[in-house]
């Protein structure tokens, strides 16, 4: 689902790397550890019933399709394809997450504001 609008500064977080230190009898040691996983939030609307010279055409005006959309997968335990793309259409970011949180309430207006917060999702091969 494209969604109708996103943060003009979407976050591209890099992840934290898990290095560690260990003391050794003359000197200090390092272990460049794995990567961390990358996380995401944001604030936004969902539009009811109306369209938003903001919003994409793809984009639907109906926001209980995106709070559906996301309700079902966080009960079918699956992760979502975070897909981002530059103001030219080149992707930045295609990965899996997993929303941890979604926070919702309806405006005086109709729309739905919501906050959302997801985390990289690694699969297991």
């Amino acid at each position: 689902m494209v969604l109708p609008h996103v943060p003009p500064d979407f976050p591209l977080p890099e992840p934290e790397q898990h290095n560690e230190t260990y003391e050794g009898l003359s000197r200090d040691y390092r272990r460049i550890g794995t990567l961390g996983l990358r996380q995401y939030a944001w604030e936004s609307i969902f539009p009811v019933g109306h369209r938003y010279p903001f919003m994409p055409p793809e984009a639907s005006d109906n926001g209980w399709d995106y709070v559906a959309f996301f309700q079902r997968g966080r009960e079918r335990k699956i992760p979502f394809r975070m897909i981002v793309l530059d103001s030219g259409g080149a992707c930045r970011l295609n990965t899996p997450v997993t929303v941890d949180a979604l926070d919702l309430s309806v405006r005086r207006n109709g729309d739905i504001s919501y906050s959302i917060a997801c985390t990289e999702y690694r699969f297991v091969v």
